[in-house]
C-alpha cells in the first residue's frame, strides 16, 4: 500500500516526536538496533528483558518503527539525559523511592518499596528496581 502525502507527513511528525531524525521516513531502510527504554515484564513483575537491552536486526520501516516506539523500544540507548517518556518516569521514580546498596558479593543492586503494602523490588539498577515496583502497583489498582 503506497503512502499518501497526508500520511507520510503524520508518520513523519509521529517519528520525529519519538526521536528519529526527520530525513527518517525518506532513508533506505535496512535492518536497525532498537533499545528498550522499558522493561518487559511477566504480570508477577519479573523482567523479561530490562531497560537497555539491545534488539538488533529489526525492520526499519517508518510503521514498524513508529509501532515499536510507542512501545518504548527507540533507535538510541536510554541515558540520564534521555527525555522519552519511560526514562523521565523513571528518574522522578528513582529519586523518591529507590535505595542503592550492595549485596554480600560487593556487587550493586537496587531496592524500590511499595507504599501500600510490604513488598520491596530489587535489581541491578534503580531504573529496574522502579520498574518491577512500577510492574507491582498495577496489582493495587
Amino acid at each position: 500500500m503506497a503512502l499518501t502525502t497526508r500520511d507520510r507527513t503524520e508518520l513523519r511528525k509521529e517519528l520525529v516526536g519519538q526521536g528519529y531524525s526527520w530525513e527518517f521516513i525518506d532513508e533506505p531502510h535496512s535492518k536497525i538496533t532498537l533499545y528498550r527504554h522499558v522493561a518487559t515484564m511477566t504480570p508477577k513483575g519479573d523482567i523479561i528483558s530490562p531497560v537497555g537491552t539491545a534488539i538488533k536486526g529489526l525492520p526499519s520501516t517508518p510503521d514498524y518503527a513508529l509501532s515499536k516506539a510507542k512501545l518504548g523500544m527507540l533507535p538510541y540507548p536510554p541515558s540520564e539525559s534521555c527525555t522519552c517518556e519511560w526514562c523521565a518516569e523513571s528518574r522522578i521514580e528513582v529519586k523518591k523511592d529507590v535505595v542503592s546498596s550492595t549485596d554480600e558479593n560487593n556487587e550493586p543492586f537496587a531496592t524500590a518499596e511499595c507504599s501500600d503494602c510490604s513488598f520491596k523490588a530489587t535489581a541491578p539498577t534503580g531504573t529496574g528496581a522502579s520498574s518491577r515496583l512500577r510492574a507491582h502497583s498495577k496489582i493495587h489498582s
